[in-house]
């Protein structure tokens, strides 16, 4: 199976927010309830496009990393595969790329995940994450 990574572009956009649905619905419908006016607001609120990079199996998205500069670390806001494409190790080629990224600018990186995802949990841990915090509903991690 070939992927292929690039930079998101603007006419990426929506494809980007429709996998962030259909793997974040299950999740944050369970903690607040799914809100799509809300969601999609908060989605483009967020949207960087410099902070964004996709995966693509030919024509088609299957994952995608967003990344934030926040307080001099970097922040993993989303690493999201879909789930058609998990175990294929597309979430540790996004994950390395951003250890790799972190490490040759001497940051550290942070990030949250609901402590209801224990799967993206222990796949964090895997790669050298632990907790530092929580919140009522997330484990604030961060590599070692």
């Amino acid at each position: 199976m070939t992927f292929t990574f690039r930079n998101a572009e603007e006419s990426d956009r929506e494809a980007i927010y429709q996998l962030y649905r259909l793997v974040m619905r299950g999740f944050i419908s369970e903690i607040w309830g799914w809100d799509e006016q809300w969601q999609r607001s908060d989605f483009s609120a967020h949207f960087d496009l410099q902070g964004i990079t996709l995966v693509l199996k030919g024509h088609e998205l299957v994952g995608y990393s967003h990344i934030e500069n926040q307080d001099g670390k970097i922040f993993i806001r989303m690493i999201v595969v879909n789930p058609r494409h998990q175990q294929n190790g597309i979430g540790t080629k996004l994950l390395a790329s951003v250890i790799a990224a972190a490490d040759k600018k001497s940051k550290n990186i942070g990030l949250e995940v609901f402590k209801i995802n224990e799967v993206a949990k222990a796949f964090y841990e895997k790669h050298g994450f632990y907790v530092e915090g929580e919140t009522p509903s997330s484990l604030i991690m961060v590599h070692a």
